[in-house]
């Protein structure tokens, strides 16, 4: 199941000396997160927002929320039965309860470790609030 939209395969890479760990992490989620689609939203595509970020210069004015009030119409007429998004910050987790979103998996970044069992971010606190929220919103 390509959870992806066409034509991103061809986008630019970003480059970081860390792009390498990121990649890795979130292939690890991408690879669960798609059993956890089949297998509870019997979804064989949906609709994939990586990750939606405002600068902070333009928070708490409501671009997310406008974001998400323009696209779940949008994709909701264009067939796709399921939105999936990934909320990392809890002002963006706050939208997705906002929206109804279902969390469908929760990835602590403390915890991720590669197949070596080197963690991936070893700088992450023990902070709650510091974790991957994998939601999804029925269309």
């Amino acid at each position: 199941m390509d959870t992806r939209l066409p034509g991103l395969e061809n986008r630019p890479k970003p480059t970081s000396k860390n792009l390498p760990i990121i990649d890795s992490f979130f292939k690890q989620v991408e690879d669960k997160v798609k059993d956890i689609l089949q297998r509870d939203f019997k979804c064989d595509f949906c609709a994939d927002v990586f990750i939606t970020s405002v600068t902070p210069k333009y928070r708490g004015r409501g671009l997310a929320t406008e974001i998400y009030n323009r696209l779940i119409p949008f994709l909701r007429a264009k067939g796709f039965p399921v939105l999936r998004s990934s909320f990392t910050s809890p002002a963006t987790r706050a939208i997705g309860k906002k929206f109804g979103f279902t969390e469908i998996g929760r990835f602590y970044f403390k915890d991720a470790v590669d197949e070596n069992g080197v963690k991936y971010f070893p700088n992450a606190g023990n902070g709650q609030e510091e974790y991957l929220s994998e939601i999804a919103y029925i269309l």
